[in-house]
């Protein structure tokens, strides 16, 4: 029965990396795709963002500049919603592809892109709100996991290390 659980612990360490790979290389074909239909959604009318926040950035650049180059002397630069669109669906794809490497830091961007694609153009359909925000929790839940197999790896490290140390100690004082 050992030799069984021993085989199976050896086969699941060898192919582990190979099938944590596999995961994220799925996952992240969720992403990607996300930001090839965002992408395609802008066509046409514009996309969600330009619709939610697009008027109002319009009026606050035409009558904000008014009063900011009154007052001050300053003139406000217009702002194209457009463009914080596009930065948001290349973020998304580039993290996504960043994403199968296994970093970490390309799950803080999803999540950071996520939360912006969720919560500035509150969608009105509760199942695009709620596939967000299962995509959420499962970044959160990601990068929890990352850091607690981080922190495992690093203490095994420090007990390898000070093992090594006092052998190396011992050695010493039995020369002397």
């Amino acid at each position: 029965m050992s030799n069984v659980k021993n085989m199976m612990c050896t086969t699941l360490k060898k192919s582990m990396p190979a099938i944590a790979f596999f995961g994220r290389l799925t996952f992240a074909s969720v992403f990607l795709i996300s930001a090839f239909q965002d992408y395609a959604d802008h066509f046409g009318d514009g996309g969600p963002l330009e619709k939610t926040i697009g008027p109002a950035v319009n009026v606050m650049t035409k009558y904000g500049s008014k009063v900011l180059t009154f007052y001050t002397g300053m003139q406000v630069v217009a702002f194209d919603v457009r463009l914080l669109e596009f930065s948001l669906i290349g973020a998304k794809g580039a993290a996504a592809l960043w994403f199968i490497f296994g970093q970490s830091i390309p799950a803080y961007f999803l999540l950071a892109t996520q939360i912006l694609s969720t919560v500035i153009p509150f969608p009105t359909n509760l199942k695009d709100f709620t596939q967000n925000l299962t995509l959420i929790g499962a970044l959160l839940y990601y990068i929890g996991l990352k850091h607690s197999i981080d922190n495992l790896e690093e203490g095994e490290k420090n007990k390898e290390k000070e093992t090594e140390d006092d052998k190396t100690s011992t050695s010493k004082a039995k020369a002397n």
